[in-house]
């Protein structure tokens, strides 16, 4: 009987192992902010996976991701986000300099907080999903958000 138990001990260790082990296909994903020109307030990331949620406010479409991070000078900021699965993802920053979590925009809807993306602004507007996208197929990706 004890040699059953410790046979059966020895095959069922590699899958409790395994079972702690990282998603070898899951990466990182490094996003270095540049363009800050005001010290202060916080700067909201969004990480999302698809393009139904991609640019919308709508709390039933919410991010893959999201990060606060506080604003504290105008050095670059690099944010690191792991753990990602395989996929594409694109990325949407604002700098909240009001304090009140929300994207501030004028009449016409362009923002007055800074503002950026993992492409930069087109011609007529900001990237659609696909043109922002970046491929994440494990290790570590870096992309840079320039605000505008």
């Amino acid at each position: 009987m004890r040699t059953l138990l410790i046979l059966a001990s020895a095959l069922l260790m590699p899958l409790a192992s395994h079972s702690q082990e990282a998603d070898p296909g899951e990466g990182s994903l490094n996003i270095t902010i540049t363009n800050i020109e005001n010290g202060s307030g916080t700067l909201y990331v969004a990480i999302l996976d698809s393009d139904k949620n991609w640019l919308k406010s709508d709390i039933d479409a919410p991010p893959f991701r999201d990060v606060a991070q506080p604003v504290i000078n105008t050095d670059d900021l690099v944010i690191s986000v792991g753990d990602l699965p395989p996929g594409k993802y694109a990325v949407s920053v604002f700098q909240d300099l009001d304090g009140n979590a929300e994207l501030d925009t004028n009449f016409i809807g362009y923002p007055k907080e800074p503002f950026g993306f993992s492409a930069p602004m087109g011609q007529f507007g900001p990237p659609d999903f696909d043109e922002a996208a970046i491929t994440i197929s494990g290790g570590e990706f870096s992309v840079e958000v320039s605000l505008n």
